[in-house]
Formats: C-alpha cells, sequence, structure tokens
C-alpha cells in the first residue's frame, strides 16, 4: 500500500498492484488504491499484470518463486524491495539496523541516541513501531532515518547504500524461505558490502562468526568496521554486565577508556546492544556523554523482555523469542533473575509463522533444558494451522531433559495454568508473541483479540 501510494504520487508512469488474496480486506483496500489512479488486480496468478512493465517492486513477504517476481526476474526486469523504494526517495540519512536478532532494540536505541542528539530521527521498515520506508516519500524529508531492515527486504534492494548500518547476529531463522544459512547470510551481506562498496560506517558484532567475516570486509573497501563484543577481537568490549528484572549495570572496554553505566535492558544479549550503539553513537562522532544519557533511560521495546505489572506474589515477563538462539537468551536472562532468591522459571513457549515446525524442533530441547516447568502452547500469525508447529515443538522438548513439560494448546488456558502454578519468587516468561494483541484464526484475515500482557493481567 505504502509503496503503491508513494509511486502513484510521483506521476511518472502507470502503476499496477496484484495480491493473490481477493478475500475481505483486500477489496476495500484495492478501492482506496483506485481512488488514486492504481490498477489493482486481485487474485490469478499475477504474471499477466506485468504486461509492459519496467520494474516490479514487491513487498517485503512475497517470496521470489511466485509467479509475477519469477517471471519478472526472467524477463531482466528489476526487482526491487518496497524498502529500497522508500530510501530512492526520501533524501535523508539513514542508519540502518539488521540481524536476526536484536533488531527491534538496537533500532529502538539508535532512534533514542540520534533523538538525544537533536537528529529528529525517523523509525521505518520491518517493525511494529514505524511505518514502512515508502510512507515517508512526500512532503519534508526527515532529518534521519533508522530502517529495522529483515532478510526479506535486504535481498532484493540491490542498489540501497545507508549512511551508517549496525549487525547484530546470525543464527538459524527464515530457513522455509531462504533454505540455505549461506543464502540467509547472503542477503545479510547485501546490506553492508556489494562489490567494491561497503556502507561507509558499520558496527558489527565479532562475537558471530559471520560478523567477524564482515567486519573484515568491510575494513578492506576501505570503509570502517567498528567491533563489538565480548571477546578480545571487539574494540568496544563488554567486560562485565549484571542485571535485574528491570535494569542492569555494564562496564565497557572501548577507545578512550572504560565506560560504565546503566540501562533499563537485562540480560547478556541487551548489553551486546547497548555496545553496538554505543560504537555508532562514536564512529558517528556524537559526544559520549549525551549518548550515555539517553542508553541510561531507554526503554524497553514493548514485548521484548518486557515485565507485565501483575497484582501477584510472582513476576511475569512478555519476550518475543521464537528461535533457539533468543529463547535461549531470554532464559539465560530470566534464570539470573530467579536464581539468587531462590524462584522457579516457568515458561509458556510457542511459535508463530510458516517456518514453526523448523523452528519447533530446536527450540523445544532449549527451552525445557532452561526452565523448570515448560508449557508448550499453539500459536498462529497469518492463520498456519498451529497443530504442526505444536507438535514439532512437543516432540522436541519431549525428549530432552529438564523441566516439568505441559502440552495446552489454547494460548490463554496455557497461561492461566504457568499463573495457577506459580509461586511467590517465582517467574513465568511468556514467549513467542511478544507485542501481538491478536490471534489470527483463518488465512483469510479473521483475528481475534489476544494479548499476553492483557490475559496475565486479567489472570493475576
Amino acid at each position: 500500500m505504502a509503496a503503491a501510494r508513494a509511486l502513484a504520487a510521483r506521476g511518472n508512469g502507470e502503476v499496477r498492484v496484484w495480491d493473490e488474496n481477493a478475500d475481505p480486506p483486500l477489496p476495500e483496500r484495492a478501492a482506496e488504491l483506485r481512488q488514486i489512479g492504481v490498477d489493482v488486480w486481485l487474485g490469478g496468478d499475477g504474471a499477466e499484470m506485468l504486461g509492459d512493465a519496467r520494474a516490479l517492486v514487491k513487498s517485503p513477504g512475497a517470496p521470489p518463486e511466485i509467479p509475477p517476481v519469477a517471471e519478472a526476474a526472467r524477463r531482466g526486469l528489476p526487482v526491487i524491495d518496497e524498502l529500497e523504494i522508500g530510501w530512492r526517495l526520501t533524501p535523508a540519512p539513514t542508519v540502518a539496523v539488521t540481524g536476526t536478532n536484536g533488531k527491534s532494540t538496537v533500532s529502538a536505541l539508535c532512534v533514542a541516541v540520534l533523538a538525544a542528539h537533536g537528529l529528529e530521527p525517523t523509525l521505518v521498515g520491518n517493525t511494529e513501531f514505524g511505518p514502512p520506508f515508502s510512507e515517508l516519500s512526500g512532503g519534508d524529508p526527515p532529518r534521519s532515518i533508522v530502517a529495522e531492515v529483515s532478510s526479506y527486504q535486504a535481498e532484493c534492494s540491490p542498489a540501497l547504500a545507508v549512511d551508517a548500518a549496525v549487525f547484530t547476529t546470525l543464527t538459524p531463522d527464515h530457513l522455509n524461505r531462504h533454505r540455505t544459512m549461506e543464502a540467509y547470510a547472503a542477503a545479510k551481506r547485501n546490506l553492508f558490502v556489494r562489490g567494491d562498496w561497503a556502507a561507509p560506517l558499520a558496527a558489527v558484532n565479532v562475537d558471530d562468526g559471520f560478523g567477524r567475516k564482515l567486519a573484515d570486509e568491510i575494513d578492506e573497501r576501505g570503509s570502517r568496521a567498528l567491533r563489538f563484543g565480548s571477546g578480545p577481537d571487539a574494540a568496544y568490549r563488554i567486560a562485565e554486565c549484571r542485571w535485574d528484572l528491570r535494569d542492569a549495570e555494564l562496564v565497557v572496554e572501548a577507545p578512550g577508556g572504560t565506560v560504565r553505566l546503566r540501562t533499563r535492558l537485562p540480560g547478556a544479549h541487551n548489553a551486546a546492544n547497548v555496545a553496538a550503539v554505543l560504537a555508532l553513537a562514536d564512529g558517528l562522532g556524537l559526544p559520549r556523554e549525551a549518548t550515555l544519557a539517553a542508553l541510561a533511560i531507554a526503554a524497553p521495546v514493548p514485548g521484548r523482555f518486557e515485565v507485565v505489572d501483575v497484582a501477584a506474589p510472582f513476576d511475569v515477563v512478555v519476550d518475543f523469542s521464537y528461535t533457539a538462539d533468543s529463547v535461549a537468551k531470554a532464559l539465560t536472562a530470566a534464570r539470573a533473575v530467579v536464581a539468587p532468591r531462590g524462584g522457579r522459571l516457568l515458561t509458556v513457549a510457542a511459535i508463530m509463522g510458516r517456518a514453526g515446525t523448523l523452528l519447533g524442533r530446536e527450540v523445544g530441547p532449549v527451552a525445557r533444558r532452561l526452565s523448570d516447568h515448560l508449557i508448550l502452547s499453539g500459536a498462529s500469525y497469518r492463520g498456519e494451522p498451529r497443530l504442526p508447529t505444536l507438535a514439532a515443538l512437543a516432540g522436541s522438548a519431549r525428549a530432552a531433559d529438564g523441566a516439568t513439560l505441559e502440552v495446552v494448546i489454547d494460548r490463554r488456558a496455557a497461561i492461566s495454568r504457568a499463573m495457577e502454578v506459580a509461586r511467590p519468587g517465582d517467574l513465568v516468561a511468556l514467549l513467542g508473541r511478544g507485542p501481538a494483541a491478536r490471534e489470527a484464526t483463518d488465512s483469510r484475515g479473521g483475528f481475534v483479540p489476544l494479548d499476553d500482557r492483557q490475559v496475565a493481567r486479567e489472570l493475576a
């Protein structure tokens, strides 16, 4: 929708839009676009729509094998993601953030830091908390932009050349789309290095093997890679990190001296997120005092290790984690909170999305090993069947040692069960849905309200 509006407003050619789905609410959206002169096609395979098109712009979720994208590639037409259209149409300095995990938190921290320095940033891209990039075109451009970028977007952005970028992690995810880790890595790499070009400035996690290679490639092209992490290769090295449920203290050995700061972001993974933004801000030449002040007060992103205030003698945290790596990091952070007080970690885990059966086989053992009581539930992102994913998750968890294990298909009932068995001093971690406020009931756009945070408050 955003790309179609932006291109139609340019008035330099016919704009056609296709979607394979003709069910509500698509006809209503089609009517909106037709009012501004866009030719909309609903249903069919979409290949006929191409006609004499000069280029194809795809929504990030549209895979390369669907007929219109495949036909455009066969003809040699440029296939460009919506993200790049936004970048081409919006002349503003842009910081891009990508990686399997940590994108939303690092993007939010970048916004907080740039705002503290008076740069008035706008958050865009693959995020629940800002508009698509192409929605910014027209009118006065923002002073600066922070773009959260997924591999789906980066893989079809052939000319995107941001001013600075951050790489967080690369761990298995989206393999239903990319098929191999090599292809997944190549999509991420596209944001930093293409041919002889490299992003002028990049903060790169060198605890990650792909990140170490990426940093070297950036340097080889004459650009500047600022390495962060906890290992000896990191110029911004996390030397110490302690946290409780709501706050953290960390020590970073950085160029120019040791940095000590408090943040509102618990967990070792969040220490890495903070180090990434500290490195980026230093690289941009921003005075460190204001940077540290902004990092100290920045709030957690909704649904990322978010503490839910409940009227109960135990704690509740909601986290979006759904891959083995992110689940391990969230539960490790939670265990560090409950261990000193002798409490237990009760986890309600689910996986949303089309890759659920693949991810479930890896997540189940991790969640059981790190929990004291594990309850597996169903979830659906866009109406995908819940049971195949839940079966993969449960099967892998049963084969592992660790927590007491239960399966409760209904998410609300699963949360209710966890809170029923929780005792004073325990922590209930609700994983897999994050800030989602509704549950898909079918693939045609049906939803029911369901917010883990609200459910926990109601049940306490």
